[in-house]
């Protein structure tokens, strides 16, 4: 048996859908491109179009050259950001309030370390003080 050429235009049906993807593609209307690389204000723009009921995620999903579901998680990803920065008040982030945590406790043990560097240091200069200097040279008479 012979492979057919993946070119092969299974029906009629699959003939007009393909001319309208190359026609589409031909006009403009799909960007193509390796899908989950765009860029944040393309993502921005997307669910911008979309919460305002300009266009459809199946609209954006051809447009930006990605799958339905993937507009749809840039949707879920803006509005639970925008949830909490709703529910903190403070506009901080949990993140943002983990790397504070972060930076007190490397604070904490920088000042800790800095204490037994500190300690160290004195007690080796008092053991130079209270260690016995070495004896003598005998005198050669």
């Amino acid at each position: 048996m012979t492979k057919q050429p993946s070119t092969t235009v299974k029906s009629v049906d699959d003939k007009v859908v393909a001319d309208v993807g190359k026609a589409a593609e031909s006009a403009g209307d799909v960007t193509r491109g390796r899908p989950g690389r765009r860029s944040a204000s393309e993502r921005r723009e997307a669910v911008m179009a979309l919460l305002s009921g300009k266009a459809s995620a199946d609209q954006l999903a051809r447009q930006y050259g990605v799958h339905a579901d993937t507009v749809l998680g840039w949707r879920d990803a803006a509005v639970s950001a925008i949830e909490e920065a709703m529910v903190t008040g403070a506009g901080e982030s949990s993140r943002e309030r983990a790397l504070e945590r972060e930076v007190a406790q490397l604070r904490s043990a920088l000042a800790q370390a800095t204490l037994e560097r500190a300690i160290a240091l004195q007690g080796v200069e008092e053991w130079k003080r209270a260690s016995r200097p070495s004896r003598p040279a005998r005198s050669r008479r």
